[in-house]
């Protein structure tokens, strides 16, 4: 899928209007997430009964809102309006996550025509492979809601992020489930010792910082 658009230039449907233009943007953007083309126009009565449809589909699973993390899903819409001015009315529909081609952009025709366009809406759904999943999913999405996503991603074979853990947890680094709490824990108990003795306070306040970096030494080995 990344394939598919590197050189080109995808925009996002915020205020600043951000540009994906490099080929590491674009990767960063695409790579190894469900692709959903949208293929629509204002002048089609269906289109503008189905944004709704899809707005509420795309933020139900990307929107904090609904969900932990966003999941691995991107929609592009293709814009097959005849004049930029529509363009933007329909933008104003859909979801600011959502990416575009801009009007003068003449890639928009031959993805038209790579995905046999004939007829508005369409929802062509890609594997991060550009392979395609589904070459229609409107009505799909229209009377499963999110549930076919969850379809999709068995099929299309995402790594899950879930798997991915965060550094201070490898076990390599970690002696133990509890070792990050302990360790924060006699960190805690130092400053506070520190605070309440001061750093020329006198030999007992060294004593016990002392007393607390042996069993902290204790506590690792046993862990």
């Amino acid at each position: 899928m990344v394939d598919l658009f590197l050189g080109r230039s995808l925009v996002c449907n915020n205020r600043d209007r951000v540009e994906y233009d490099t080929e590491r943007e674009v990767i960063l953007r695409l790579q190894n997430r469900i692709l959903l083309l949208f293929f629509g126009s204002v002048d089609s009565q269906r289109c503008q009964e189905f944004v709704p449809t899809l707005k509420d589909f795309f933020k139900r699973l990307t929107d904090e809102f609904y969900v932990e993390r966003s999941a691995q899903l991107v929609l592009l819409y293709i814009s097959l309006d005849q004049s930029e001015e529509q363009l933007e009315n329909l933008l104003k529909e859909l979801p600011k996550k959502c990416l575009f081609l801009t009007h003068n952009d003449p890639y928009r025709r031959e993805l038209e025509s790579m995905f046999e366009v004939e007829d508005v809406p369409r929802v062509v759904v890609l594997r991060p492979d550009c392979s395609v999943l589904s070459p229609n999913a409107v009505s799909e999405i229209s009377s499963l809601g999110t549930n076919c996503f969850h379809n999709w991603q068995e099929s299309a074979e995402l790594i899950d992020r879930n798997f991915m853990l965060n550094e201070e947890f490898d076990d390599k680094k970690m002696r133990s489930v509890t070792d990050p709490i302990r360790r924060l824990k006699y960190k805690v108990k130092k400053k506070k010792r520190r605070r309440q003795w001061g750093w020329g306070g006198g030999g007992a306040g060294e004593d016990e910082e002392d007393e607390e970096d042996e069993e902290e030494e204790r506590g690792e080995k046993e862990g």
